[in-house]
């Protein structure tokens, strides 16, 4: 009975925050943040740039783009459903399953403030599959992969009798086969 009190609770406090956040996105600010525009720019870059990638150094600017979006979400800064976006892939990239817990809560954000999102409910299944494969267990939506022992990329085990196809494309998530096929793309390099 205490569980399902708290879960309720939970719920209701989610809903109000949900449309605290819509209210004051409609009513006190409309533009998105540039400042964590920037940030998410300067993310993606840092994975994207042509040539050898120095991890070391990336982790440490993840480590700095972290820490400045916790200080714009604890100065509610983070308002609109394309900043909720930014946060949630900055935090994607995080080291701990906290940061991937975060990066789900707020694409989860991201989408609920806009359906639209597609690319938001990409990121909330892919931080899911994140979560999961953190904790040792097989995601859902087929969004992970990872090198095996030979250096050949592989679909992170996926526990397909969870969620449908239909559920993966809603979340903008390939089907199981497309993401299957995906693996030999990622390997003919």
């Amino acid at each position: 009975m205490k569980a399902l009190s708290f879960a309720l609770y939970l719920l209701f406090s989610i809903g109000i925050f949900v449309t605290e956040v819509a209210q004051a996105s409609a009513s006190s600010q409309t533009s998105n943040n540039s400042a964590l525009k920037e940030l998410t720019q300067a993310d993606q870059a840092a994975r994207t740039s042509s040539g050898e990638k120095d991890w070391d150094k990336i982790s440490q600017e993840d480590m700095q783009r972290r820490k400045a979006v916790l200080q714009m979400l604890k100065n509610s800064e983070v308002i609109t459903s394309a900043d909720y976006f930014n946060a949630a892939l900055i935090f994607q990239h995080g080291d701990t399953l906290e940061d991937i817990r975060l990066a789900y809560s707020l694409a989860t954000i991201s989408y609920t403030l806009n359906n639209e999102n597609k690319s938001a409910k990409w990121l909330s299944a892919a931080a899911w599959d994140r979560m999961m494969m953190y904790k040792d267990r097989p995601q859902w939506f087929g969004t992970q992969y990872r090198p095996d022992e030979t250096g050949v990329t592989r679909l992170y085990k996926v526990d397909e009798s969870v969620i449908t196809d239909a559920e993966r494309q809603e979340m903008n998530a390939p089907t199981l086969q497309e993401a299957k096929d995906r693996e030999k793309i990622f390997n003919q390099k």
